[in-house]
């Protein structure tokens, strides 16, 4: 365990408390955004790999947001985008760091591309995936500034925002209707050029692939998660590509990181509100890595949540979805098809009708 990880969780063992260690009451198999562990042997390493995880939280004293009179912290509304940020970060890590998954993070870093990715999400205006751009995104489409998101909601702005990110850039598929359609997702992931040949006649080829993140919004269930999807939710987080999912209850956002044997989900917590630390003046990044993991039984998750997959190239999709149709079983959580077996239907229906934020089937209580 390094010496970064190791001096922020060393709370967690004072004392061997069963209260206070996260595993010290567990013999069994864990699963960490696609890595396995046995706990309580390997509790350091999955300490390590957790506190390497982005931890984005409710921010207070930032810019303010939508103008000189708007809302300077996100304390209370702003879980469910926070856990959004920490999904994405995640694919980020994946995809423009050497390590990829095995990144572990530790005290004055210098890669330069970690500090990149951790500063486009930082709460800045001009940051690409700023708490400002996500409500600004939203308060566009229907969302007024201050309103909790749902997990379909903040899929949607993210996609919104990825697709006018350049520096990095990713492309952010959502799955509506429960169905994955492969030739969209291959036609938007493919980076062409045009080529001038004979004749000034121009063809377009080939050249590239762009990440990719796949999220999928589902309802699993009307006031608790179905049983039967239990286990499809677990194979997900088993999975190398899987980015977790963004969740929890109603009005109260997690982002789910893995499970453990034979009931349990671990989560990150968005809910603690810090000061907003600039990281473009500073390299005190302690605050964005997170000493706790928590846990939390299956059967208290809200049936809205959704799901994320990160495929940093066409095989790593095609990889996906083999281990998806040989493991998933005949009725599935989502499905997964070549073709859009809704186009024909969707060509009926005018655009603005087809999707929008306000069509979410998110959980809002009042």
């Amino acid at each position: 365990m390094n010496s970064a990880a190791l001096s922020l969780a060393q709370s967690m063992f004072e004392g061997n408390n069963p209260d206070v260690d996260p595993f010290a009451d567990t013999d069994a198999d864990l699963f960490l955004l696609g890595v396995k562990y046995r706990t309580p042997n390997d509790t350091p390493a999955v300490l390590d790999d957790v506190v390497s995880r982005f931890w984005f939280t409710y921010r207070t004293s930032f810019a303010p947001i939508g103008g000189p009179s708007g809302p300077t912290k996100d304390t209370g509304w702003g879980c469910m985008m926070r856990c959004g940020q920490m999904m994405l970060a995640e694919g980020y890590l994946r995809f423009f760091l050497p390590t990829g998954r095995s990144f572990r993070w530790h005290l004055n870093i210098t890669d330069r591309n970690y500090w990149e990715i951790l500063q486009m999400f930082i709460d800045k205006r001009h940051s690409s995936y700023s708490i400002h751009q996500i409500v600004q995104m939203g308060n566009s489409e229907g969302k007024e500034i201050g309103q909790w998101f749902g997990p379909n909601t903040i899929a949607q702005v993210l996609r919104r925002i990825a697709a006018n990110e350049f520096d990095k850039p990713v492309h952010v598929h959502v799955a509506m209707d429960n169905t994955i359609v492969l030739n969209e997702i291959r036609k938007s992931c493919q980076i062409t050029s045009k080529v001038r040949g004979n004749r000034s006649k121009t063809t377009e080829t080939t050249n590239g692939w762009k990440p990719l993140v796949i999220i999928i919004p589902l309802r699993l269930g009307l006031s608790e998660v179905n049983n039967e999807y239990i286990e499809q939710v677990k194979l997900c987080f088993r999975l190398p590509q899987t980015l977790g999912c963004i969740g929890g209850k109603p009005n109260h956002a997690y982002y789910f990181i893995g499970y453990l044997e034979p009931d349990e989900l671990l989560y990150l917590d968005p809910h603690t509100a810090q000061t907003h630390v600039d990281t473009t003046m500073t390299m005190d990044d302690t605050s964005y890595h997170s000493d706790r993991v928590n846990r939390m039984k299956f059967s208290s998750l809200d049936p809205s949540l959704a799901l994320a997959f990160a495929c940093k190239t066409e095989a790593e999709l095609d990889d996906l979805v083999l281990r998806l149709k040989e493991n998933l079983p005949v009725k599935p959580m989502f499905e997964i098809c070549e073709t859009n077996p809704f186009e024909h239907a969707a060509q009926t229906i005018p655009h603005s009708e087809i999707l929008t934020l306000d069509s979410d089937d998110d959980y809002e209580v009042v």
